[in-house]
């Protein structure tokens, strides 16, 4: 049996074969009235199990992306007291990882299907798992989905959880791409024991087509932090960013995030760009995001450019970070976008006070609310989304309704913490229903 040594100090067990006293550091329970004094050894047992830190693996393709999109979420969690892990490929992310506080652990990672590397990933992952004995694995990305689950059922990790940023299909997907989207989903779905969502219409069509029983599927959604993301203490830098790229307080600025590949809807934005910039002088463009030389649809924004002849109005910027003085400086937020959850930038440029336009696609009007807060306009339609954007041009007044009501939905309903708060409740749930 155990006794407690003092009001918040260690565990002092008692060998009752050497009366030795046997301590257990790091360990802390604050001492009640209503505490007993000693306990069976069955009952330490469990004390113990229950205030070690729970060890989670979040799955990640690249370190690069757990960096960018995930830090926020992954440091509230650490903050709850979860043991937080990166395992994810290098790209060279990994100390500005760990200076958030994170271990991370490389393994051999490719975003697309590599089968050579899929299966030195897979070698990798087993053995770091069964290594490292996490309490939760949790996955991310639709490659981190096809192989994090499975492998983590092999490796017999306790509990197997998937966040769905978004399916690789839409309502608009035909095919043979079509069906290979689904079925990806669903493997992914088979191989998790719980599925996180990010959009709310991702979560209601995964229990209409029955994903996973109803006790498996939690909406989560995706937020950020709308104290960085304040137009307000971004004044200045927008206007110095205005001025380091040669735009002047006239022009009005449409600008768009993502990465530089063809599913975020670049060609439509382009063709946007080239049709309004033939009509309005006061027009410039401005496109922020990375450059992805792994991805089989990645787009030469620069030669787009070029191609539809607005190179010398259109400003690329390929930052490590997008930061809230690239929003600052545009005036209209664009996100053409094939496929979302919740899309990040759309929340970032929103929280900005941006108006916002976006392709009416499960994710985007979710967000977008039509003539609240911005416009949505059909996917993949160019001459749609240029009537949108001559409308937002046209009339200040709007701007400024539209970019005042989408800061207010960030703040009440996607914010980071909110997202955060919701994936750490689905941990404690998990974990009490195994008794951690």
């Amino acid at each position: 049996m155990y006794l407690y040594e003092s009001k918040c100090q260690r565990f002092r067990f008692v060998d009752c074969l050497t009366n030795r006293c046997v301590y257990l550091p790091n360990i802390m329970m604050p001492l009640s009235t209503n505490t007993p004094v000693f306990k069976s050894a069955a009952d330490a047992k469990i004390d113990v199990a229950r205030h070690t830190r729970a060890r989670i693996a979040h799955i990640v393709p690249t370190d690069k992306i757990a960096y960018t999109l995930l830090r926020g979420q992954l440091s509230r969690l650490q903050e709850a007291d979860f043991q937080v892990t990166v395992v994810c490929g290098d790209v060279g992310y990994g100390d500005e990882l760990r200076a958030c506080g994170f271990d991370v652990l490389h393994i051999p990672f490719a975003r697309e299907i590599e089968p050579l590397v899929d299966f030195r990933c897979a070698a990798a992952l087993f053995a770091t798992l069964r290594r490292h004995r996490f309490d939760i694995v949790h996955s991310h990305n639709p490659k981190g989905g096809l192989l994090g689950p499975v492998i983590a059922r092999l490796a017999q990790v306790p509990l197997v959880v998937h966040t769905v940023h978004g399916f690789l299909f839409n309502e608009n997907s035909r095919g043979l791409h079509g069906l290979l989207a689904h079925c990806a989903e669903r493997w992914t779905a088979a191989w998790s024991e719980q599925l996180l969502f990010q959009s709310a219409e991702d979560y209601e069509y995964a229990r209409a087509k029955n994903y996973k029983g109803m006790y498996a599927l939690h909406l989560v959604g995706n937020g950020i932090d709308p104290h960085l993301f304040d137009p307000l203490g971004q004044r200045e830098p927008g206007r110095l960013m205005r001025e380091r790229l040669a735009i002047s307080a006239d022009h009005t600025v449409i600008g768009t995030v993502g990465r530089f590949v063809e599913e975020k809807g670049f060609l439509e934005f382009f063709e946007m760009a080239a049709c309004i910039a033939s009509e309005l002088d006061g027009v410039r463009f401005l496109v922020a995001g990375s450059v992805e030389h792994d991805q089989s649809d990645a787009i030469d924004l620069r030669a787009l450019a070029s191609k539809h002849g607005i190179l010398d109005r259109c400003k690329i910027l390929e930052p490590q970070i997008v930061t809230p003085a690239v929003y600052a400086s545009m005036d209209i937020f664009v996100l053409a976008s094939y496929r979302e959850g919740i899309s990040r930038s759309l929340l970032e440029a929103g929280a900005m006070s941006l108006p916002l336009i976006a392709s009416d696609i499960r994710g985007c009007r979710e967000f977008v609310e039509e003539g609240v807060n911005g416009m949505l306009f059909p996917l993949k339609k160019a001459d749609d989304l240029v009537v949108a954007v001559r409308r937002l041009v046209a009339d200040r007044d709007m701007r400024q309704r539209m970019g005042a009501a989408a800061r207010q939905r960030v703040v009440e309903s996607y914010t980071e913490q909110l997202a955060s708060d919701r994936v750490a409740k689905c941990y404690e749930k998990m974990l009490a229903a195994i008794g951690r």
